[in-house]
């Protein structure tokens, strides 16, 4: 009979805790608590973390015909997400914070943030351990933004008008139909070189300022973010919880262990 038992015990793996007697029952309890309890005392030493999310909202304008691709669309929002590090918005949401007593570099902001996108919108989200101070950085970052990408569409308004006149004009030039279309007729070779010589001046004098913007893309809106009430990281519950895991874990790992397992058997 025991050889039998043992062929079974070599053939079959039984975990050790199905096995337990009582006492070893409460010492997976007693190992739970003191996690947890260890985890507690954590939570008083350590200060929650909390996340304030702004939203910027943009448009795409597809018309029918046009040769946007989904590529253009996702570039144009790669570029929305790329600027909101660029210099000048980035001044601004630093010189504001250093103006109210609270210093901030380049290298501390970029930890403390992220940007991220959601469809057609671009979050700018921050985290810190004062909830207040996590949502001002975060609305004044996004105002900045908003002020800043909205004057470089304006710019980009003209790059594009500006191209446009410059495929025009090569119509009225190259293309036969297109000569006789009454706008080409209104249109004598000195006007043409004019027109053409200021598109060209614009694009050389906008380009520089849209920032990589084109037409297509629209910046509509933004919303602020409210100030956050549940920390991200660090919450209390959380690490109590977390705690008495790790117990009920080192519980099981201890019973498999072989000193554990002759006493079950004993």
């Amino acid at each position: 009979m025991a050889d039998t038992e043992r062929i079974d015990s070599e053939r079959y793996f039984v975990p050790a805790f199905l096995q337990m007697r009582k006492n070893q029952y409460l010492l997976t309890v007693l190992l739970m608590l003191g996690f947890a309890l260890l985890g507690f005392l954590i939570s008083l030493f350590m200060k929650p973390v909390y996340e304030a999310e702004s939203v910027l909202i943009t448009n795409f304008n597809v018309v029918q015909g046009d040769n946007v691709t989904e590529i253009m669309i996702d570039s144009q929002l790669g570029i929305i997400g790329e600027l909101m590090y660029s210099k000048p918005i980035v001044d601004e949401v630093l010189e504001s914070e250093n103006s109210v007593g609270n210093p901030l570099d380049l290298a501390q902001l970029k930890k403390i943030s992220t940007i991220e996108r959601r469809l057609m919108s671009t979050l700018i989200l921050v985290r810190n351990t004062d909830p207040e101070i996590a949502t001002r950085i975060a609305n004044t970052w996004m105002i900045s933004a908003f002020t800043h990408l909205s004057e470089a569409y304006d710019h980009a308004l003209l790059v594009s008008e500006a191209k446009e006149t410059l495929t025009l004009i090569e119509k009225c030039k190259d293309t036969d139909a297109f000569k006789e279309s009454n706008l080409c007729k209104s249109l004598d070779i000195q006007k043409l070189d004019e027109l053409n010589s200021t598109a060209q001046q614009s694009i050389k004098q906008e380009t520089p300022k849209a920032l990589g913007l084109t037409k297509e893309i629209q910046i509509s809106q933004y919303q602020l973010a409210t100030e956050p009430q549940e920390p991200v990281q660090g919450k209390r519950a959380n690490l109590i919880l977390a705690g008495a895991l790790i117990g009920l874990v080192f519980s099981f790992i201890l019973q498999e262990m072989p000193v554990s397992k002759k006493s079950v058997r004993a």
